[in-house]
């Protein structure tokens, strides 16, 4: 039970034994006029024991008294002004209870229920919360969080590099923030523009790459100032809201599509963003705080559940990160690049024909088994049929962004890298599947069967390229019994740096 309900529960004149209770007037009258004597005829300037010890019982009496008097008349107050109320909260957020959060309430009424004695019946203070300091796995990224509150990452490969991706969520496992560092970042759509404001900032202790600060402010059109923790608000038919770190320092009321919560990272940092929402956009869309006024946003920032945000985001220290999960490879002959996990080896093999010359790699694993090739040259184009009765399902069960796409012959073909399984169940032959590059074409996931099921890019400056485990099925080639097996080699360390190796190829001529 709330302490100040406790207390006033304690001293209410319905519930309480009235005759416990001494009259405050009789009481107060007796302390300043009472002169009685002792048989002893003492010294009128001398008190005896007993009276000494008859006046501070009164005193206390009529302390005790009083203060009860006080809360029985903060009870009639609080009677007549309704219950006390918390600080609002977002129209869309649950807030949880914390520990160290406090009810709001006038100085008059605290005043009123501090406890005068000490029983065990009393109501003990919830001990503070302990934070704690989290480094992500890629030690890039250290911040301070609440004991209560926990971390879920998601680590990935690209280029040979560590990105990672942490979700924060409160005891209730609502999720309240994201820290994320990121390979790439494009804008989304942009609503109407609007007039941001920044109710609070707090500038941070990180450093920036002063080259892409530069970058930035040009292509932004407005300097960008050192990073910092916001909360910026912007209005519609309601008032929408974020927290994080950002790099922007526009004038409140500069209409803009959306206010980005990323900073410009040290040297060696990816670009970095921490906040409860990637971007806050103009129209409030998947806004993560939604409020009626100004007023009631500004309130919100008396919440613990805003103060511990703030702390957590304020804390954040950025360095390079020392993990090493591979080194570049170059084939001079096939005019090719890419990350070549630790322990895996790859050297050029022969490819092609006289009529379809080509240059081609071939990577082992720590072992020596075959995992991936290369094939790049010229091709004789691709054929085959499926039977009337073999076309079997398609299913993508993974796809991500290749460094091809800094070619424009690899966004007209659409080319990026792809997982996906052939169902062949119903024919008693399992699942097969390839992990590659493919293009629109050929990684349409329409139904098909193996003959026809190709790892294969179009376009490419030497005619075909095909960077995969397998660029077609051929007889023998293994095959998961059941969708959760296919799924579940996604969380290998063959599949994870297969991933890695293929998205980051690139041609270098």
């Amino acid at each position: 039970m709330d302490p100040i309900r406790n207390l006033i529960s304690g001293t209410d004149p319905l519930t309480t034994d009235r005759s416990a209770i001494p009259d405050a007037e009789a009481v107060l009258r007796l302390i300043v006029t009472d002169r009685g004597e002792t048989a002893d005829k003492l010294p009128p300037n001398v008190r005896s024991i007993a009276d000494t010890r008859r006046q501070r019982v009164m005193r206390v009496a009529g302390l005790l008294t009083i203060a009860a008097a006080a809360v029985t008349a903060g009870v009639l107050v609080t009677a007549n002004l309704g219950s006390l109320k918390g600080a609002p909260v977002p129209a869309n957020t649950v807030v949880t209870s914390s520990p160290t959060a406090t009810a709001s309430a006038s100085p008059s009424a605290i005043a009123s229920a501090t406890p005068t004695s000490s029983t065990s019946n009393e109501p003990v203070a919830p001990p503070v919360v302990p934070w704690k300091t989290f480094t992500d796995a890629t030690g890039q990224a250290t911040f301070d969080l609440p004991e209560n509150w926990y971390p879920v990452e998601s680590t990935t490969m690209i280029g040979g590099r560590p990105y990672n991706s942490v979700s924060v969520r409160n005891a209730g496992g609502k999720q309240l923030a994201t820290m994320a560092l990121h390979y790439d970042l494009t804008a989304g759509r942009c609503a109407a523009s609007k007039p941001f404001t920044t109710l609070d900032a707090v500038n941070l202790d990180i450093p920036q790459k002063a080259d892409k600060v530069q970058e930035f402010s040009a292509s932004k059109g407005a300097p960008l100032g050192p990073s910092r923790f916001t909360f910026t608000v912007v209005e519609g038919t309601k008032v929408y809201g974020s927290l994080g770190l950002s790099e922007a320092h526009q004038k409140d009321g500069t209409p803009a599509c959306s206010y980005w919560n990323t900073i410009v990272a040290p040297d060696g940092v990816p670009v970095t963003s921490f906040g409860d929402v990637l971007d806050l956009e103009a129209d409030g869309a998947g806004a993560p705080l939604v409020f009626d006024t100004i007023a009631e946003a500004r309130e919100y920032m008396q919440t613990q559940e805003y103060q511990d945000m703030k702390r957590m985001m304020v804390s954040l220290s950025l360095k390079p990160s020392n993990v090493v999960t591979s080194t570049p490879f170059s084939s001079t002959r096939a005019k090719v690049q890419f990350s070549l996990p630790t322990g895996w080896t790859a050297a050029d093999v022969p490819a092609g024909t006289a009529d379809f010359p080509a240059t081609g790699v071939q990577v082992s694993d720590e072992t020596g088994k075959k995992v991936a090739s290369l094939y790049y040259g010229a091709g004789g184009g691709l054929g085959g049929a499926c039977g009337p009765s073999e076309h079997y399902p398609v299913t993508e069960l993974d796809t991500a962004a290749s460094n091809l796409v800094a070619n424009q012959w690899a966004v007209t073909a659409g080319v990026r890298f792809s997982y996906r399984v052939l169902d062949q169940r119903a024919a008693g032959k399992g699942l097969s599947y390839e992990v590659g590059l493919v293009d629109k074409s050929s990684g349409a996931p329409t139904a098909t069967c193996p003959n026809l099921m190709y790892a294969v890019v179009n376009g490419a400056p030497k005619g075909s390229l095909s960077f995969a485990d397998r660029s077609t099925q051929a007889p023998g080639a293994p095959v998961f019994a059941t969708i959760e097996d296919a799924m579940a080699y996604m969380g290998t360390p063959e599949y994870r740096k297969l991933k890695e190796m293929i998205t980051s190829f690139k041609v270098t001529e």
